[in-house]
């Protein structure tokens, strides 16, 4: 690359940007997750010696995950202009490239004169340099057609595969699955979960407001940061005062029911965001089972920074399914299930995940969870309560798996949530400005609720009789 390596505090050339942002795409296009792709091409010997790395790798960042989140849209144009398919690593180059061009980050002369420039910089795409000139040319003057012609396509403007569509279409109707997708299109907000073992919603607030940081209420302990900032620069973060989590996740620990003393399960526990809002709420005994060792670590860590109680939590490196590899026998007064799923209601934090699922993915993961809500409830006490949560907007994976179990399950019977749902709540994206549609009761709970700052979440809450 050619930026040098002594201009410390300079921003990266958009050329030199644009290189490893094309390479991410490219692995991300090929079947790797966008964040693994992304620690590949930022890896040190893969950039080599940059004045700014931590302002390069943000900026890789924000054009990959630009790329990733209107894909479909891209890929379309690109059909149309490029006559053959041309070298993969050319493809993702011209992606990144028309991406910048379709949200106007820059200037349309900066944006092409960059991109040649970062062909010229690859072997692989050097040759190519006229061609990505040559598209991206005729894409500026032939912009509003290709444009409207590709959004034409529902599944192409929602930026999800067909049968991604027709799902959600099924079960919300077209409308709203249309408002829903586009909402999951969005950058997802930055909302952060007060620990109050440490402090409350006001100090937080009030902290914020001497920084002139603006920040809104938006649950019991939720607060939305209107800015996103990188977590190390977040008053609190260090020190465990605050964690980032969702608006939507946060209501897990406390419709979990939690009280002081009880015995209480986490399955499927990492990262530990749930985990940890549980030990803030009650001083219970808690044990956290996680098939990955990796991943385990990372609860230890949040609990560490927290400054929670570590004699109350016991972590098991351990398959929810073999149960006998970590109860002891006593029956847990309260289990969460946070089950493994498609994460289609999270895809404005992993736009990837639309690109990554295939549509077997959908049954395959329903009957996982099925097997996981066998196996977990012979280990809950009598009139104990299961919380199952699942990251997911499809019905087979929500209502109707849990519809499935209490006809199977005697003595399952299903509690009304909070908000009042008889069957379990779907928390759906709340729509955009202007989508048309009317905001659930749940997207009013709290201080000052905003649209887009729910992601998408199934709960159901069962009782053993």
């Amino acid at each position: 690359m050619g930026t040098d390596p002594k201009a410390a505090g300079v921003a990266p050339a958009l050329a030199d940007v644009l290189v490893p942002a094309a390479n991410a795409w490219a692995l991300v296009r090929a079947g790797q997750s966008l964040d693994r792709a992304l620690e590949t091409v930022l890896e040190p010997r893969a950039i080599g010696a940059v004045a700014d790395p931590a302002r390069l790798g943000g900026a890789v960042r924000d054009l990959a995950s630009s790329t990733v989140r209107r894909w479909a849209l891209v890929e379309a144009i690109l059909s149309d202009l490029l006559h053959r398919p041309p070298d993969p690593a050319v493809h993702a180059l011209l992606a990144v490239a028309l991406t910048q061009l379709l949200v106007r980050s820059y200037s349309d002369f900066t944006l092409v004169d960059q991109a040649v420039r970062a062909a010229r910089a690859q072997p692989r795409t050097a040759g190519a340099a006229g061609l990505v000139n040559a598209i991206l040319r005729e894409f500026v003057r032939r912009r509003e057609p290709l444009e409207q012609q590709a959004r034409a396509d529902p599944a192409r403007r929602c930026n999800v595969p067909p049968w991604w569509l027709q799902r959600v279409q099924a079960q919300y109707g077209g409308a709203r699955a249309e408002a829903m997708l586009t909402a999951q299109a969005q950058e997802p907000p930055l909302v952060l979960r007060v620990n109050v073992r440490q402090t409350d919603v006001a100090r937080v607030l009030a902290q914020f407001a001497e920084k002139a940081m603006a920040a809104s209420q938006v649950g019991p302990q939720a607060v939305w940061l209107h800015q996103a900032l990188p977590v190390e620069r977040i008053p609190g973060f260090l020190q465990g005062a605050v964690s980032v989590q969702d608006a939507g996740a946060q209501l897990a620990a406390p419709w979990l029911g939690v009280a002081d003393g009880m015995h209480v399960l986490d399955a499927c526990a990492a990262p530990g965001g749930k985990t940890a809002h549980v030990l803030e709420l009650a001083d219970c005994r808690l044990d956290a089972v996680e098939i990955s060792a990796v991943r385990a670590q990372r609860i230890e860590a949040n609990v560490k920074r927290l400054g929670l109680p570590a004699g109350n939590l016991r972590i098991f490196v351990a398959d929810v399914l073999q149960t006998d590899t970590y109860w002891s026998g006593e029956q847990y007064h309260r289990i969460l299930l946070d089950a493994p799923c498609t994460a289609s209601g999270v895809v404005r934090r992993h736009p990837d995940v639309v690109l990554l699922r295939q549509e077997g993915d959908v049954a395959n993961l329903a009957t996982q969870q099925a097997k996981m809500l066998r196996a977990l409830w012979p280990l809950l006490a009598p009139a104990g309560r299961l919380l199952y949560v699942v990251c997911s907007v499809f019905a087979e994976e929500g209502r109707r798996q849990v519809r499935a179990f209490v006809q199977r399950q005697p003595g399952a019977r299903l509690l009304a949530l909070p908000v009042g749902a008889p069957d379990g709540v779907q928390l759906l994206p709340t729509p955009v400005a202007g989508a048309g549609l009317q905001r659930e009761d749940w997207a009013d709970r709290g201080d000052g609720a905003m649209p887009t700052l729910h992601d998408g979440f199934f709960y159901a809450l069962l009782e053993k009789n």
